[in-house]
Formats: structure tokens, sequence, C-alpha cells
């Protein structure tokens, strides 16, 4: 899949929007944003009240799908939702609030329980470092010790679950591979707790998730990390990771097979098309259902040398789209779940205008989380400004809806602007 070319909807919208088919729209309404930059339509403002049918003309013609808003619109009528916007917010409201799938939404992120955290995530990434490390050089593998680092960060993030999650969105395109076995290691035992899981799994998890992509280290580097396009060739090349990584832990007495059958088995789909077996949906174990859907979700949202990081939204809407036929319908359902509309360590933009870190998540409160405001120095620099609940502020600006309410407009990717969230840690009110 090409996630490159992939343009998604966002993944959940507030009460008063609607994702709709351009060609359900009205004279009346609003549009609050298209599904392209408002810089490469021929309206001025981002943000447009249709006037005209020559208006609705170019959107019905330009866009796959749009947002309105019925605040702003004089037409008030809600059409249908785009079909493939359908479902997100029955997903995220399934479960009661004290479910451990919402723990997310139960903790707020802090320099003090970000500190406590940094010790077990840098366990962690040493571990994953000497890891790859052994592997590219045909040493042996220290799975005992990884173990334990896996184990200690279990303990971590029942204890500091938003801070652990914050960590997984500090990404650097030059340290991919071990950052995002590091962040598919925590994102995984995050979600088997949040399914229940016995704590042997919720540590198998992480530990399937650190060693998933160990076979990266044997495929030829220059295909790995090319820029462009893969040949057929290529990609069948690198297709071959998954077997490299469980014939190194196959004679592993220390490694059980299910950790070794989810290695061999994280990129087979429910339609029978993965690799390497075709197994289909039936056959595909839990722990590998699991991890694919981890291990996409990160992917998506790091910077890669032949793509941008996307927004937590996009992954999720691809993650979406993709149930049933890339990915486990019930794996992908649980993961947005328990991810939400934003996590600590989402950078988001408000509709005022300034930009922001999500410090906690609330349920039923998704455009309105606990954010630090962050400000541009003369030098470029983002920094930390205050801290704002947006669920009890106000303000009254042009930008802001009638009540003068403040909400998250746009969810940014990891690293916007260059934004250091490894700086902004130790920042933090």
């Amino acid at each position: 899949m090409n996630y490159r070319q992939y343009n998604a909807p966002p993944a959940t919208l507030w009460d008063h929007q609607a994702c709709i088919d351009p060609g359900k729209l009205a004279v009346g309404h609003f549009v609050s944003r298209l599904d392209r930059p408002w810089s490469e339509s021929p309206f001025l403002l981002e943000g447009v009240l249709i006037e005209s049918y020559a208006d609705k003309a170019w959107i019905a013609q330009n866009c796959a799908w749009v947002i309105i808003d019925l605040k702003r619109s004089r037409n008030t009528f809600r059409p249908a939702p785009y079909a493939s916007a359908t479902g997100f917010l029955e997903v995220l409201d399934k479960k009661p609030a004290s479910h451990p799938i919402h723990a997310l939404r139960r903790s707020k992120v802090d320099r003090r329980t970000l500190r406590q955290s940094l010790v077990g995530y840098s366990d962690l990434s040493r571990q994953a470092r000497k890891l790859l490390s052994a592997f590219a050089d045909n040493r042996s593998l220290d799975i005992p010790s990884a173990r334990e680092a896996v184990s200690g960060l279990s303990v971590a993030l029942s204890k500091n679950l938003s801070a652990m999650v914050w960590l997984t969105r500090i990404k650097h395109k030059d340290q991919y591979t071990a950052e995002h076995c590091i962040n598919v290691a925590i994102l995984s035992m995050g979600l088997a707790h949040a399914l229940e899981w016995p704590k042997e799994e919720v540590e198998s998890a992480g530990l399937t998730g650190l060693l998933h992509d160990l076979g990266k280290m044997k495929v030829d580097q220059a295909i790995l990390n090319k820029p462009g396009r893969l040949t057929p060739e290529e990609f069948d090349h690198l297709k071959t990771h998954s077997r490299l990584g469980y014939d190194l832990l196959k004679e592993d007495d220390s490694v059980s097979s299910e950790i070794k059958q989810a290695v061999l088995y994280h990129h087979e789909r429910p339609d029978g098309r993965g690799y390497p077996a075709g197994l289909g949906e039936a056959r595909i174990p839990p722990m590998a259902a699991l991890v694919a859907v981890v291990d996409a979700y990160d992917a998506i949202t790091s910077h890669r040398v032949y793509d941008a990081a996307r927004s937590h939204h996009e992954a999720l809407s691809i993650l979406w789209q993709q149930k049933g036929t890339q990915f486990s319908q019930p794996m992908v359902e649980a993961f947005i779940q328990f991810m939400g509309w934003v996590t600590p360590g989402t950078l988001v933009r408000l509709n005022n205008g300034d930009t922001a870190v999500v410090l906690q998540a609330k349920l039923g409160q998704r455009l309105k989380p606990v954010v630090q405001l962050l400000v541009k120095s003369d030098e470029g620099e983002y920094l930390t400004s205050e801290v704002v609940d947006l669920a009890s502020s106000s303000v009254q600006t042009e930008a802001t809806t009638t009540d003068g309410s403040i909400y998250i407009a746009e969810v940014l990717p990891d690293g916007h602007e260059g934004i250091d969230l490894k700086s902004l840690s130790f920042a933090l009110v």
C-alpha cells in the first residue's frame, strides 16, 4: 500500500461538524476543511460559506470529501456522512469510561511522569540498538536483557501510560529503525493491556514489538533506504525481512513460539494478500494481528526516507479504510478506541491560530483536551507557554465559534516545523 498517495478524511469530528460527499454540499453550508490545502483552491480564506453554484461546482469537481461546520452555516441541513468516515464516533464510544481501553483519557503527562518514564524508555532504547547491531554483525542476541527491559517498561506503562505514549512521538528521521521498534513495543503493550490480555501476554506483545523488524538489518540497506518507489523485485526483497527475523529466533528457546510466529506473520492480511504465507484472517495469530496495526500506525506517523510523517488522524483514517482487508477489523477498532481522538504529545493547531501540544485527552472532549501552548521565539524555536484546559476556556476572536470557545482545528504531524518534543519534555509545567 502506498501511504504517500492515500488521501483520507479525519477520524472523528466535533458534533456540529460533518464530513460529507461534495456532491451533497448545498448553498448556505460553511466548508471548514477541504481534502487538500486551501492554497490549491480558488478561495482566499481557510473556510468558505458556499454562496454560489460556481463555488459548489468547483468543490464537487475537485474534492473527494469536505467538512462542513453547521454552527457557521446558514443552511443547517446535515447531509448523510461521507461513507468512509461513518463509524469512527461509534468506535470511540463503545466501551464504558472505566474500561482499560480508555486509560489514556484518565492520566495527564507532566514533567515528573516524563522523567520517570524516560528511565524505562532509555533502557529499552539501549536494548533495541544492541539487538539491531548484534543481528547486523551476526552476533548472538541478548534476549534475556531485552525481556528484562520490556518487563520494566511494562511497570512504567501501567503507572505513566500518558508519558510513555508521549515518548513514542519523539522521532528522528536518521534513527527510524531503532525508534520504530521501541515505539511498536510500547504501543503494542498499551493495546494488549487495553484488550485486557494477561500480564505475561502484555509483556510478550512488547517483546514482539521490539523484535518484529530485526530482519530488516539483513536486507539490502540501499533498497531499505531508497527514497523513491521500489521496483517489484526490490519490494519482494524487502518482504524477506519477516522470514529473516524468524529464522534468527526460531532456534532460541528463550523466545516463545507465539513471539516467533508474530515476527514471521506480522505482514499477513485478512484478505489473504499478505506475506510470507498469504494466511487469511482465520489463520493469522492474534499477536501478529495486533503488531501489524501498531507497526503500520507508527510507520505512517514517522519520518521516513521516502515519505513525510502523517498526522495521528491521517494514520487512523488509513487503518480504518483498510480494516478487514489489510488489517484485522477488531484490532483496528480496539486501537482507535485506545489511542482516541488525540493522544498526549500530539501537536495541534487551535481555531484561534495558536500551536499547542496535548497534555491530556479527556473522554467526551475530543476537540477540547488540556494543552500547553507553544510560542515561536525570535530564533524560530518553539517554547512552552501556558497550560489551557480547552473544555473550560473561551476567548472572543474571529476564528472561534459564536460562543467564543477554543478547540482543535487541525491535528499536526509529529515534528511539525521542527518542534522537538524531547526538548519540550523538560519544560512542561
